[in-house]
């Protein structure tokens, strides 16, 4: 498939580096050396305009800053053929909005996490009424190398962003604390970092391979007046479960205030 990428940040980058081992990628962002990096590097070809970039692009791939986007549309809206596929990656921003800015357009809205470009992301896809129900199933199998396609209703998304978007930040930052532990316990660094990641691996694995709730391995582990049940006493005092659950919320109100005024200014 052709793809074209508009915008090369992290996110555009990250598409990039992955979708390329499976197909024709063009790339252009207002910041041309960004566009130039990803050709240098073998991932596709750096467009100077946005003509350039559209015109063989089945799909055209939007992943530029939210803030961004009327000024963007102004380019682009007229360069795009009745019916063709936009994906957009702008979080907090509707189908209705971009129907406003791309009325013969085919609307896709597309929330992966960093986790793909190793091939294990979430990605989240929610599609427009005029969205073609085979072009769907071509656009989720062009993006399997990405890692699991979820359809969902629109409504979810924010919900989704919040949960697998931003949810590896919060996970890189417990994690950060586990180490941290692990030297105040008077391990080096670099061993406590490598002891916790392989806790992490081994702990996933056994909520992956059993079927078992979290709860009841967590009981398996934690014996009477042992360790385990003294450190879960003392997460309860703290109210770690409380905090977890109110950070993901906090994150997923953000979103849908986010949403409430790209609607309300489309």
């Amino acid at each position: 498939m052709q793809i074209a990428i508009i915008g090369c940040g992290n996110m555009g980058r990250a598409l990039a580096q992955r979708l390329s081992q499976t197909h024709q990628l063009f790339f252009y962002d207002h910041h041309p050396e960004k566009a130039a990096s990803l050709a240098q590097e073998g991932y596709g070809k750096a467009c100077k305009t946005l003509q350039e970039v559209l015109h063989p692009s089945a799909v055209l791939i939007l992943a530029i800053k939210p803030q961004g986007l009327k000024e963007a549309a102004s380019g682009i809206k007229d360069l795009l053929h009745k019916g063709q596929l936009v994906v957009s990656l702008l979080a907090g921003t509707p189908i209705e909005t971009l129907k406003g800015h791309f009325a013969t357009a085919q609307i896709v809205r597309m929330m992966p996490n960093l986790a793909l470009i190793h091939g294990e992301g979430v990605i989240g896809l929610s599609a427009d009424e005029a969205t073609k129900k085979g072009v769907q199933a071509e656009l989720a199998g062009a993006l399997e190398v990405l890692g699991s396609v979820f359809w969902l209703p629109e409504g979810k998304m924010d919900a989704l962003t919040a949960l697998t978007g931003s949810g590896p930040a919060f996970f890189f930052t417990i994690v950060e604390a586990m180490i941290d532990a692990g030297i105040a316990m008077g391990f080096a660094a670099k061993d406590a970092q490598q002891l916790v990641y392989q806790m992490l691996q081994g702990s996933l694995a056994l909520l992956t391979n059993t079927s078992q709730h979290p709860g009841e391995l967590k009981w398996q582990i934690a014996s009477p007046q042992g360790t385990t049940i003294a450190g879960l006493k003392k997460l309860e005092e703290h109210a770690l479960r409380g905090a977890v659950m109110n950070t993901f919320l906090a994150a997923y109100e953000h979103g849908r205030k986010l949403s409430s005024h790209a609607t309300q200014g489309k």
